[in-house]
Order: C-alpha cells, then structure tokens, then sequence
C-alpha cells in the first residue's frame, strides 16, 4: 500500500512539471518568431544592412559626395572620330576648374576623368548622320584613388572657341594696361611741360581710356556673338572670358553640324553627339561642360 502510494505521487510529480514547463517553450518559441519577423520587417540586428541603407550608402558614395547638379568643366585629352571608335573605347579627360562641394575640395583642377564609348556609328552611304556615344566613369585622383562618376555631358564647346575667348579676355587686360600706361607718360610730360601739357595729357589719358574700354566693349561683344553665331540650335549660354563653358550652357559651340542629345532623350546611358553630312569628330582639347546625376536617374529600371 505504501509503495503504491509513493507511485501515484511521482506520477503526478512528473505531470506538475511537464505543465509547468509547455508554457516556457512556447514562450521562447514566440520570442523567436518575434524576432524573425522584426528582421523581415526591416530592423535587423547590428552589423547587418538593410536594402534601403545599401542603396542610401551607394547614392553618397557616387560622384564623391557632390550634390546632384553640380557642373564643371573638363577637355578631352584625346581626339574621337565616330569613323574610328568602337563601342568600349576608353575615353580620356581632365578637369579645368576645382570642383568643391560645401567649400571641400572633391575634385582637383588636373583630375583625369576616365569614360568609354557606348555607340560609334560612321555616316555610310545613304546614312543621313553619324553619331558618337560616350560617358564618364570615374574621376582617379593624385593618390590613384578612383571615384566612381554619374554624370552627363551638357554642353560641349570646341577648342578654338575657348582659346579664342581666353585671348579675348588677355587682349581686354592689355587695352586696360596700355591705357594706363599711357596716361601716365601723358602725365609725366605734362608735369615737365608746364599747365598747358598737363592738360593735355589729361585729355590723352581720358581719351585712352575711352578706346581701351570701347575696344574691350567690341571684343567682348565680337565674342558673344561668335558663341551665338556657331551654336547649334536650342542652344543656352557659351563660353565665358577665361574659356570655360557657363555653368547654364547647353548644346554645341563652335562645332558646326553637331548635335548634343541628353541622356533622358537618348534612353541611353551616355550623352549621345550626332552629326549632319559627316561623321562626329572631337579635337583634343575640346571642352565638355559635366553635370552630376542621381543614381536613380542612371538606373531608371534597375
């Protein structure tokens, strides 16, 4: 009788405790899928990346950190000939101005750009046009470190029409120099000449001054329209005294029978240059005038 008390009491010791512990295990189990679904849901733990922060972090890595928009100049460093390209060509540039972005230098005046054509087609018999498409890569800068690039060619200028208005801007600084020089021999002999050559000189002087400044006035204005004179057609702003595109320009300047289409209207990646009745030719030396792009902008459909 005593054993088969002690029995029924281990039994039900035995049931007391498998009770106890279910509820444990099922919390530890609602725990688990807790915590899986707040890791579908996004939050994960430490040390992992969602899809949106990877996305965020490659936005700011592209184009160095500089603000979608940014415009700066660039020339080619070689020559490019829709006859003799090939789709892969690299594409060699440098910068012509420091590119900065919240008064931090980004990209060095010097900075050689890399690209690479997309699309070379030669104006063949029967063809209407020819048509050459490029696209920058990355900046590398003095350290060999590359930044990768997402930009767009907005303008392009050829190589005479910015020297020619940098000499332009050269011959105003020396109309002004003569000029100054001038007035002051006039002064000088009329110091040594007595009241009446002291007013000539400043008769000389003012009248020096006149035809240095008309004569800056005509070059200036014989630039200006030299850049409206050689754009293609639609297009907006030129290039400025010291030779660099403004940073409103778009279209062609001084390359005659060239055309310049965006990347939004190409549905290309690169920025596409067309040509009437001969085939695409870039000098080096020829000046582009870059825009930086959002990264959604290069990947409509990723």
């Amino acid at each position: 009788m005593v054993r088969s008390t002690t029995i029924v009491l281990f039994i039900m010791t035995l049931v007391s405790l498998s009770t106890t512990a279910q509820p444990q295990a099922d919390a530890q189990a609602g725990a688990q899928a807790a915590g899986q679904g707040s890791v579908q849901g996004g939050q994960t733990p430490s040390g992992n990346v969602t899809a949106s922060s990877s996305a965020t972090m490659q936005s700011s890595q592209a184009n160095a950190g500089l603000a979608t928009g940014t415009a700066f100049n660039i020339t080619l460093n070689t020559s490019l000939d829709s006859k003799k390209a090939k789709s892969g060509d690299n594409v060699n540039a440098r910068t012509t101005e420091a590119v900065k972005s919240d008064g931090k230098m980004v990209l060095p005046k010097g900075t050689r750009l890399v690209g690479h054509v997309i699309q070379a087609s030669a104006r063949a018999k029967g063809d209407s046009e020819s048509a050459l498409a490029i696209t920058f890569d990355r900046a590398i800068l003095k350290n060999d470190q590359e930044v990768p690039l997402n930009v767009a060619i907005q303008a392009i200028a050829s190589a005479q029409s910015s020297a020619s208005a940098a000499d332009t801007d050269m011959g105003e600084m020396g109309s002004v120099g003569a000029a100054a020089t001038g007035s002051g021999t006039a002064g000088g002999r009329g110091a040594l000449g007595g009241v009446t050559s002291t007013a000539g000189g400043a008769v000389s002087s003012t009248a020096a001054q006149a035809g240095g400044a008309a004569g800056g006035a005509v070059n200036s204005t014989g630039n200006s329209t030299a850049n409206a004179a050689s754009a293609s057609r639609g297009a907006v702003g030129g290039v400025n005294a010291v030779g660099q595109l403004t940073s409103n320009s778009s279209g062609v300047f001084g390359l005659n029978g060239l055309t310049l289409t965006s990347v939004a209207q190409s549905g290309t990646q690169g920025s596409v240059i067309t040509s009437v009745g001969k085939n695409v030719h870039l000098d080096s030396g020829t000046s582009m005038l870059l825009v930086t792009r959002s990264a959604v902008a290069a990947n409509p459909n990723p």
